[in-house]
């Protein structure tokens, strides 16, 4: 047993008012020899419309600097000003006299100016952008109609083409549709249909000079359905595959359906899958009501991060960075979804408890990193282990009960450390670090974790 007095001194806020009877012991053996998915790093969903250069620049430095946050999936709204009237009867030809009038529009602008400044940040080939709500009437407005697909392929495609060729912006990635399993939130099409109109975006983007831009989706709602639908049809076109980064899918109740394994089953049995979003379920949220923020809300929003990387999720992309309007959520006043709240007074972001509990692990999860094989004996501590490209071992995890977890690591063919560094966030401290702790052989380490707490272990 850790001496109880360490215990008291360094991690209970009220010295030893905990009794040894409140500590739960636990062992973790960490296996560098199983070896999972190659993680790509955390990401964040963030909105064009709310750019202001003066107002947003510091709320970005927050999430890539301080959140590490390296996939951003940039949204542009197809509701309103965009081809509210077709540029002309050819969905093979770009009028160009229409569209360069077009994307100078504020709307448009807006989004190239926020692009720009993403890349001067150095977010280029991991900027993705996702077209978000309903589209022009004439087209279908809530569905695609079959005569107007081309049309909307076109549209699309312009989008593209005027901001690379024209505005010189740099874009990796396109995820073309929202939700197409969900009203409002895109276009609602069948699984057929949007892998019909996926493929020949795929082409219609190689075809002008655009072939550098790899692709991710569906982007479904409902992670299942998604899985069993989607996906399947996805998986009949080369050309999609060939040119798909990832599979993208939506979750806000953790990992519910066997994404892994139906993928190691499938054609592309290495194909990989992000959550292009995830965050823990707020009911009024995009009603314009605030919710209470708290911990145990926040701490939600980490263990649901857990799950997806322990089930085999390459990245996984918070929605979303801070509070914004949504023309699809009209007449909703605002969006609190936000991990960076924004104070309407002030016109300034600041980071909101799951800012801080995502931090906590996404802090640690670098491009390149593997997740590597853990095994815990206790239900109460949930985690992931990875070995960076630095050879680091990062432990990452959730303590979800009210007491202390007494964790005996053992590691198991790596090298051998000289210790571990520890960090943590619960309800009343965020990223606080603690004294370093040192390995037993090289080997194995005894660590107090806080109760009710996110924690990073990394060894030194």
């Amino acid at each position: 047993m850790l001496n109880l007095l360490l215990c008291c001194l360094l991690l209970l806020p009220h010295g030893c008012e905990r009794s040894q009877r409140d500590t739960i012991r636990a062992e973790l053996r960490v296996d560098g020899s199983k070896e999972f998915q190659q993680i790509d790093g955390i990401g964040v969903n963030v909105n064009t419309r709310s750019w202001s250069a003066s107002e947003l620049e510091d709320a970005i430095a927050l999430l890539q600097d301080d959140m590490n946050a390296v996939i951003w999936r940039v949204l542009v709204e197809t509701v309103e000003g965009w081809e509210e009237e077709n540029d002309d009867n050819d969905p093979f030809h770009f009028n160009w006299e229409y569209y360069d009038k077009l994307y100078e529009t504020p709307k448009f602008r807006k989004a190239w100016d926020m692009i720009a400044y993403l890349n001067k940040r150095g977010i280029t080939d991991k900027l993705m952008i996702n077209f978000m709500g309903v589209i022009p009437k004439w087209m279908g407005e809530e569905v695609v109609l079959a005569e107007f697909e081309e049309e909307y392929i076109e549209m699309l495609a312009s989008f593209f083409y005027y901001g690379i060729k024209k505005k010189g912006v740099q874009i990796g990635l396109v995820s073309h549709m929202n939700e197409p399993d969900l009203r409002l939130e895109g276009p609602t099409v069948s699984a057929g249909q949007y892998a019909s109109i996926f493929s020949r975006l795929v082409r219609r983007m190689q075809q002008v000079g655009l072939d550098h831009i790899r692709f991710v989706g569906p982007d479904v709602a409902r992670m299942d359905k998604g899985i069993s639908e989607y996906v399947p049809e996805m998986m009949q076109d080369k050309a999609i595959m060939q040119n798909l980064e990832a599979i993208g899918l939506h979750s806000y109740s953790g990992y519910y359906a066997p994404v892994d394994s139906r993928i190691g089953e499938s054609a592309y049995p290495d194909s990989k899958f992000w959550i292009t979003e995830w965050n823990e379920w707020c009911n009024s949220c995009d009603e314009g009501k605030r919710i209470e923020f708290d911990y145990d809300y926040a701490s939600m929003s980490a263990r649901h991060l857990i799950d997806f990387l322990s089930n085999g999720a390459s990245s996984c992309v918070v929605w979303e960075g801070y509070d914004s309007y949504y023309e699809h959520h009209a007449p909703s006043p605002f969006s609190y979804w936000g991990v960076l709240e924004f104070n309407r007074q002030s016109r300034t972001y600041h980071p909101r408890k799951q800012f801080y509990t995502i931090a906590q692990i996404s802090g640690f999860l670098t491009p390149g990193s593997v997740r590597i094989g853990s095994a815990t004996s206790d239900k109460h501590v949930l985690l992931i282990a990875t070995r960076d490209s630095h050879n680091r071992i990062n432990i990452l995890g959730v303590n979800v009960a009210d007491a202390v977890i007494e964790l005996d690591v053992t590691l198991e063919n790596l090298p051998e450390v000289e210790g571990f560094r520890m960090s943590y966030t619960n309800d009343s401290a965020n990223l606080a670090k603690r004294p370093d702790i040192r390995a037993n052989d090289g080997r194995s380490a005894g660590i107090l974790i806080p109760p009710k707490s996110v924690f990073a272990l990394t060894s030194f």
